[in-house]
């Protein structure tokens, strides 16, 4: 097995790892700039929010569709100065009657989406506006067990899922 490691490494099959590798640049951002600007930034890799406008607003329907676990939210030019939605998640709404429902709920972003136990459930989240008309809404999974986000800065959402002819649902918030 060592043979066969090594004869990988010399050839280039395999690259040895590095423990110290400092972590990659966001897409169209070299490692010589570290800056992040709006006009080299992948708009479904990440977003640039100031920090008032953050506080203010949340990252608005900018994070519509966007995935809470991956999408970027830079609050400044730097490379490293980003957060994920879901990193201040939480639960603001849940059903447990028969299923593990969430809505979940991000304060900096301002941001919502649905979350289930499993993927027997087929999870959806709704975004309503206060007079009680649908927004938008997502179904499927952005990742594992949830839902893509809705912006929620004003709004309504609600978590909803189906398991064959039963649907759940949250109440909204």
């Amino acid at each position: 097995m060592g043979a066969v490691l090594a004869l990988c490494l010399s050839t280039g099959l395999l690259a040895p790892s590095v423990a110290s590798a400092a972590p990659s640049a966001p897409h169209g951002v070299t490692a010589a700039s570290a800056v992040v600007t709006p006009e080299n930034l992948d708009p479904e890799e990440g977003t640039m929010i100031s920090d008032a406008e953050l506080l203010a607003t949340g990252c608005g329907a900018t994070c519509d569709g966007k995935n809470p676990a991956s999408y970027k939210i830079y609050s400044s030019g730097c490379s490293t100065c980003y957060h994920y939605c879901a990193d201040d998640a939480v639960t603001a709404k849940s059903n447990t009657d028969g299923i593990n429902l969430e809505l979940r709920y991000s304060p900096r972003c301002r941001t919502a989406w649905a979350r289930v136990s499993s993927d027997f459930y087929y999870p959806t989240v709704k975004s309503y506006y206060t007079s009680g008309a649908v927004r938008t809404s997502y179904s499927g999974f952005a990742g594992a067990y949830y839902t893509p986000m809705v912006n929620d800065a004003g709004l309504l959402a609600r978590a909803e899922a189906s398991a064959g002819p039963t649907t759940w649902w949250t109440d909204k918030y």
